[in-house]
């Protein structure tokens, strides 16, 4: 037996880290839209509807052949984002309506430690120590990096309930869609996701009405949200996450909190705090050692 090491998956990386910068601004862009009177199904109905417009063009002009891979059951990525994906991001975008923002940040980033638990229960993946060690450190940071706002903040019951299962809800959507994105060009699965999102939320539309934006400054804001944090990042999870895996990109994808921080610092002026500089250090900590050390782990092969 000879061994060779993993080539490091420094393009899924990146991607990773870019989609998760981006959705890093959307509480703050929500927060906004929800001061202008729009409920969360409104905003996230508007995000995928509007998103799917770019993510339609790139297939048309890339001459993919979306009705090949629906043949093929590409349909199914469609009923994994209008269920899965549907409720953990619900779940999320209601709990901080009501929910201080830091200890909704905090409960859905439980979701690494859950997804490890699931590639290994699920897919029999065997955990290695050094992934375990690098969520417990991202787990304390984020943990210090919310600290100011578990001070400030109360706990309302509405909002807990809708942030408790989310983090679950994600770590099984991120098993499933990992492993069904493998068979899809990347704009194809990340499409699908989109129109089952925009279904579900769409449905939703039908009964609780839809809020439309009263502002040009509004529409812009949704404008953004749909192409940056809506198409641009489905695209990138579509192609990192299926190429990570999902316990690896669940790790990563913890650059999005300290996004969060970092937007809270340099836009509202929150202080920064030793917790918060220590907690973010030990993030991006986390992150960086996890990539360096998969890249490095040996894989058996037969000589």
């Amino acid at each position: 037996m000879t061994e060779h090491r993993a080539p490091t998956p420094w393009a899924p990386t990146l991607a990773a880290v870019s989609g998760s910068v981006m959705v890093g601004f959307m509480p703050l862009m929500a927060r906004h839209l929800y001061a202008e009177g729009m409920s969360a199904p409104s905003m996230l109905v508007w995000r995928y509807i509007m998103a799917l417009v770019p993510l339609g063009l790139a297939i048309a002009v890339l001459r993919l052949d979306f009705r090949a891979a629906w043949r093929q059951g590409a349909w199914v990525v469609v009923i994994i984002g209008a269920t899965l994906g549907a409720g953990q991001t619900l779940c999320f975008w209601e709990s901080i309506k009501t929910l201080d923002t830091s200890i909704a940040v905090l409960l859905f980033y439980t979701y690494p430690a859950l997804t490890l638990a699931l590639d290994r229960i699920v897919l029999k993946r065997p955990i290695h120590a050094p992934a375990v060690i690098c969520i417990a450190v991202i787990l304390c940071g984020a943990a210090l990096v919310t600290v100011p706002g578990l001070r400030a903040g109360g706990i309302a019951l509405i909002g807990l309930a809708w942030a408790i299962p989310a983090p679950a809800i994600y770590a099984i959507y991120l098993l499933v869609t990992t492993s069904l994105l493998r068979r899809y060009p990347t704009l194809i699965g990340a499409t699908c996701l989109y129109l089952g999102l925009a279904a579900t939320f769409g449905f939703s539309a039908l009964f609780l009405g839809l809020d439309r934006p009263a502002s040009g400054a509004t529409w812009t804001l949704l404008v953004f949200i749909a192409l940056g944090p809506g198409a641009l990042m489905i695209a990138l999870f579509s192609y990192s996450a299926p190429r990570l895996g999902p316990s690896s990109y669940a790790i990563i994808a913890n650059c999005e909190l300290v996004t969060v921080v970092a937007v809270g610092v340099t836009v509202l002026g929150e202080p920064v705090t030793a917790s918060r500089a220590v907690g973010g250090a030990m993030i991006l900590g986390g992150i960086v050692a996890h990539s360096l050390l998969s890249a490095r782990r040996p894989l058996a092969r037969g000589s």
